[in-house]
C-alpha cells in the first residue's frame, strides 16, 4: 500500500519541489536555445553598415606575345590540295621554329576543308571551280624582342594571312596583388571619409568580393607599325594594365 499525506508528508513535499524545479529548469533551457537560434546567422543591421567599392590598377611590360597566321591553298582535288597545303604549313613551321619559338607553344588553332564557287551573271548560277583547304597556327612568343623576325618570316615564305602580336602577362599575380592593394586602400580612404562625414567610426570588416572588370589585362601600346613591303616591321610591346575592383562592407558605431 502506498504512504498517506499523514505518513509521508517531508517525502511528498520534496517530491513535489523537485518536480517545479525540473518544470522551471526545462522551460529555461527551451528559452535560452530559442534565443540562440534566433542569433545563429543574423545579419549585421543594415543601419550599422556601409559598403563601399574601390579601384586599383597596376602596370607591367608584357612577356609574352601571340601571332596567328594561316596558309590558304587551291586545288582541283581535296586530297592533294590537303598535302600541298600541310607542306607548305610544316616548311613555314621549320622556317619558325628555326628562329626559337619552341614546338609546345605552337599549336593549330583552325583547319577547314571547303569547295570553291564561282558566281556566273548570265545564269545567276554558282559554278564549283576546286576546294580550298585552310590551315591556321598561333604560336606563343617568350622572347618579345624576336616578334619582328617572326612576322617577317612568316610573311616571307608562305603564309596567306598573319594577326597578332597579341601582348599578355604570362604570370599577372603579382600585378594583381599590386592592384588588390591600391583598391583597398582606395576603400578604405573613402570610408574613412564617410565615416567621419556621418559621425561615426568604423568597428570592423564585415564583408569583402573582387572582380576583375573586363576579365583581363588591358594593352596600352606605346606604338604599332604594321607590315609594308615584305619588310620586318617595328614592334613595340608597350605595357598592359591589370584593373582590379574590391567592395568592403563595414560596420559603423557611434
Amino acid at each position: 500500500m502506498m504512504p498517506t499525506w499523514e505518513e509521508n508528508k517531508p517525502a511528498t513535499l520534496a517530491m513535489i519541489a523537485l518536480s517545479v524545479f525540473g518544470v522551471l529548469f526545462l522551460s529555461a533551457k527551451a528559452e535560452l536555445a530559442s534565443r540562440e537560434a534566433r542569433q545563429v546567422g543574423r545579419p549585421v543591421p543594415m543601419e550599422h553598415t556601409i559598403t563601399i567599392d574601390g579601384t586599383g590598377k597596376a602596370l607591367g611590360k608584357p612577356d609574352v606575345a601571340a601571332v596567328s597566321f594561316g596558309v590558304d591553298t587551291r586545288g582541283a582535288e581535296v586530297a592533294s590540295t590537303q598535302q600541298k597545303n600541310t607542306d607548305a604549313m610544316n616548311a613555314l613551321l621549320e622556317k619558325v621554329k628555326a628562329l626559337g619559338v619552341s614546338e609546345d607553344d605552337i599549336q593549330t588553332s583552325n583547319y577547314s576543308v571547303y569547295q570553291d564557287f564561282r558566281y556566273d551573271p548570265n545564269s545567276g548560277a554558282s559554278i564549283p571551280t576546286g576546294w580550298i583547304v585552310s590551315q591556321q597556327v598561333t604560336i606563343k612568343m617568350r622572347d618579345t624582342a624576336k616578334i619582328s623576325s617572326v612576322l617577317q618570316t612568316v610573311g616571307q615564305n608562305g603564309a596567306t594571312n598573319i594577326s597578332g602580336p597579341n601582348f599578355t602577362i604570362d604570370d599577372p599575380s603579382s600585378l594583381l596583388d599590386e592592384a588588390r592593394a591600391d583598391a583597398l586602400e582606395d576603400a578604405n580612404r573613402k570610408a574613412m571619409q564617410l565615416a567621419q562625414t556621418l559621425g561615426l567610426r568604423i568597428e570592423r570588416i564585415v564583408g569583402y568580393s573582387e572582380y576583375a572588370p573586363g576579365g583581363g589585362p588591358i594593352p596600352y601600346y606605346e606604338r604599332a607599325v604594321g607590315m609594308g613591303g615584305g619588310g620586318a616591321p617595328s614592334i613595340a610591346p608597350g605595357q598592359n594594365e591589370v584593373d582590379l575592383n574590391v567592395s568592403i562592407t563595414y560596420k559603423l558605431v557611434d
